[in-house]
């Protein structure tokens, strides 16, 4: 079965096996020269969208539905969208998604600040009483936190336990514009414009606490084409630099900076700190976690997309491109701090921050996942693996022996397929 994710046109599929082999989770296998999923073990990464040769695989994008007629539509706007725009400020994207029709288009660089002091907070808690073990791992990555719910589960209690900055605003937002239109919280339609598969499809919304208060989610390079369009028109009636009220909450460039790696942790006052983005390098980081290095370490930050989530699948720039932006912006503007940390204290005091989804609540529905393997099941395996004695190559259409091996002794493949013992 396909996943949410993606789109598959199989007569496109060649069976080259590049898909096969990117998989972090061995998702993809090659039968009959076309790709099959086991999509319950998909994490949503995109990397087969990524090397797909023939353009089999895409990204399973939702339509652009119009805002809602007699409601009020609210987007929440990634800091990552701001990126894909050189020449333009980010309230100038803000204004052109207010010509888009959205009646406020809401800027998250406030939360995003609020996020990196509460986990300043935790991080010096924590180091008096070690009630989380070390080092603690962001939770802003939802294919880092599925992978490690997969591949990883000895990690999740590694996961920093607080709200992703989309959920603190989401939490708010609808109180708010409720008493500030005079209607009720239901007639409040919350979008949600991402550069993740993940956050596209709906249905897999219990893993990412923030999905819990967005009504749409879509895709940022669905809505490029229009939003520039609107800003091009808006910049040339001069309109770029609307007053403040036409949008919630002033950008700055803490926002742009967040959606490059290694901007999550900068302002952080913590030392201990590093950046890890691409899937290959989060992957190995794991496994070194796991063998207890970096014990020493605060907190790292991963992104399971290369340079972060500036090369987001759903993003319409080149990921080099919005980097440039980025840099601009910091060049421009500088990196400061808008927020008195006294106030983000009384918060954090009264729990505010705490995630109500504990990461180690997953280990149960996605050990389910996987299928285990008896001890008669290992030995033939086992076996199998002595006898195949591959390099592998995924001509059999598996992503290595091993792999293959557990296939046949489940019967989903056959000894046939494997050119060396055929």
């Amino acid at each position: 079965m396909v996943p949410e994710y993606i789109s598959f046109v199989e007569k496109f599929c060649t069976g080259c096996t590049q898909c096969v082999r990117v998989c972090p989770t061995k998702t993809i296998r090659i039968r009959d020269n076309k790709a099959g999923f086991f999509d319950e073990l998909c994490v949503g990464c995109g990397e087969c969208t990524r090397i797909c040769p023939e353009g089999a695989i895409s990204s399973s994008i939702s339509a652009i539905e119009p805002c809602v007629k007699g409601k009020v539509n609210v987007v929440i706007v990634s800091p990552v969208l701001y990126a894909q725009f050189p020449g333009f400020l980010p309230s100038d994207v803000l204004t052109g998604l207010k010509h888009m029709g959205f009646d406020h288009a809401i800027d998250l660089s406030y939360y995003l600040e609020m996020f990196q002091y509460a986990v300043d907070e935790f991080v010096l808690e924590n180091r008096k009483t070690n009630k989380s073990p070390w080092p603690l791992i962001s939770p802003i990555c939802p294919v880092v936190i599925r992978l490690i719910a997969l591949n990883y589960p000895n990690l999740l209690d590694h996961i920093l336990p607080l709200r992703r900055p989309a959920a603190l605003l989401g939490d708010e937002i609808r109180k708010k514009l409720s008493h500030e239109h005079g209607v009720a919280e239901k007639d409040i339609i919350l979008y949600h414009i991402t550069p993740c598969h993940f956050k596209v499809v709906p249905d897999r919304s219990g893993l990412m606490d923030e999905l819990g208060y967005v009504d749409r989610a879509l895709g940022i390079n669905r809505i490029y084409p229009e939003l520039l369009s609107k800003m091009e028109q808006a910049k040339e009636l001069e309109l770029s630099l609307f007053p403040e009220e036409h949008f919630s909450f002033v950008p700055s460039t803490r926002g742009p900076l967040w959606g490059m790696s290694g901007g999550e942790i900068a302002g952080m006052r913590m030392d201990r700190v590093i950046a890890v983005s691409g899937l290959k390098e989060t992957m190995a980081y794991l496994e070194k976690i796991e063998m207890g290095l970096f014990s020493n370490m605060d907190y790292i930050e991963f992104r399971a997309c290369s340079e972060g989530c500036i090369g987001g699948p759903l993003t319409a720039l080149d990921r080099y491109m919005a980097k440039s932006t980025v840099q601009k912006f910091i060049k421009m503007f500088g990196i400061g701090r808008r927020l008195q940390r006294k106030k983000i204290r009384q918060l954090y005091d009264k729990g505010w921050f705490l995630s109500q989804l504990k990461p180690s609540d997953l280990i149960d529905a996605y050990l389910e996942r996987r299928k285990s393997v008896t001890i008669d099941e290992m030995k033939k395996i086992e076996q199998l693996i002595s006898l195949i004695h591959g390099n592998d190559c995924a001509s059999c259409g598996a992503p290595d022996c091993r792999t293959f091996a557990e296939d046949v002794v489940r019967g989903e493949a056959s000894l046939k397929d494997c050119f060396r013992i055929a």
